[in-house]
């Protein structure tokens, strides 16, 4: 090799290892924080908690469980009254892992997930559900002020046995044997959040969910036109979950895409080194709702279906591996905090504590 092309690529390397930017650069096998953290107000954020909630109205009280019968949706209590207190338990993690760092940029690979339960808090306490949720995917962080995150997203509703057992024992003509019960289910999405921290103490963010081309979705009331079975993309995913509940098949047109879009807020008011005051506001905007969560009701002129959340309370600084507590107080209205009971919509206010994940 000629020795002037070695000295330049000398003089290059040394220049490009002096420079500031490598100098900042940085890998981390698996930081303790993720890049992206959840959101407060949200229901299904991968964090950890225990809540004590209350029905305000009598409507918004679940005692029926939806199945398919005679083509379409219908009821079937589980108990002639349902309880107004229930208690909200959720186990959650939010893991970031492998991330490179570049003075103002950030990347990394994200795991979250968690198991979201809702007991009744008087008598025999029974289980009335639990979902289950995942995502992975990037992480991006810009200059402490910017995060974004894209990956595949997973929902999945489940209903209690206990619940399912005292429906059938209330309805001595039902055979769960037989029955379609009505489930919830996004297996997988893609899905792409925004979060902007224009201040230490002020946050917005925004998030974006739609299903994959070829993906599960539940119930057949909900399934996009554009969705095929995952195991045999020449089968329309509509006309295979509308088969397994035993519901005439309805294909929609291209304006229903079984979208999410969900948005908030959080303010952060710090209390010397002790922790935050908060105060938190999520919104959610659901496309299934558009269709009435029944068969062949869809309306593309129907409003989207909203959910939302807004309260506050405080946040510790300490805690170990950099996951904090909150002690945290909400309203809520819409849809009741099961996926499986996302046709009981009414008003709630909670009261418990909580761990970031």
């Amino acid at each position: 090799m000629n020795k002037y092309l070695k000295i330049f690529i000398v003089t290059v390397v040394c220049l490009v290892c002096a420079s500031p930017l490598f100098s900042t650069m940085k890998f981390t096998v698996a930081p303790i924080s993720p890049l992206f953290r959840d959101f407060v107000a949200d229901p299904y954020a991968p964090s950890s908690k225990f809540h004590i909630f209350t029905s305000l109205t009598e409507g918004s009280i679940p005692n029926t469980i939806y199945h398919a019968k005679d083509d379409q949706y219908v009821e079937i209590p589980f108990k002639s009254e349902g309880q107004t207190n229930y208690f909200n338990m959720k186990a959650g993690a939010n893991i970031g892992f492998l991330r490179f760092q570049a003075r103002f940029f950030q990347i990394e690979l994200y795991l979250y997930g968690g198991l979201n339960a809702v007991f009744e808090l008087e008598g025999a306490t029974d289980l009335l559900g639990f979902d289950g949720f995942y995502s992975f995917g990037l992480n991006i962080r810009l200059w402490d002020v910017v995060a974004l995150q894209a990956g595949i997203h997973h929902f999945s509703g489940h209903w209690g046995d206990e619940i399912l057992a005292k429906m059938a024992e209330n309805n001595p003509s039902a055979n769960l044997g037989t029955m379609s019960l009505l489930e919830y289910t996004r297996d997988n999405s893609w899905m792409l959040s925004l979060s902007i921290e224009p201040i230490k103490s002020l946050r917005l963010y925004s998030l974006f969910e739609i299903p994959m081309q070829a993906a599960w979705v539940r119930p057949a009331a909900h399934v996009p036109s554009y969705v095929v079975k995952p195991s045999d993309h020449d089968k329309p995913q509509y006309e295979n979950i509308a088969e397994q509940e035993g519901v005439s098949p309805v294909a929609y047109d291209d304006s229903y895409l079984a979208m999410r879009i969900q948005a908030g807020t959080e303010i952060r008011f710090p209390l010397f080194s002790l922790g935050s005051f908060f105060v938190a506001g999520d919104i959610q905007f659901h496309q299934d709702g558009q269709t009435n969560h029944q068969v062949d009701s869809y309306d593309s002129g129907k409003p989207w279906e909203i959910t939302f959340t807004v309260g506050g309370g405080f946040e510790f600084n300490q805690g170990y591996f950099d996951r904090k507590m909150r002690i945290e107080a909400f309203y809520h209205y819409g849809r009741f905090p099961l996926l499986n009971f996302l046709y009981q919509r009414g008003h709630y206010i909670s009261v418990g504590f909580a761990i970031n994940g």
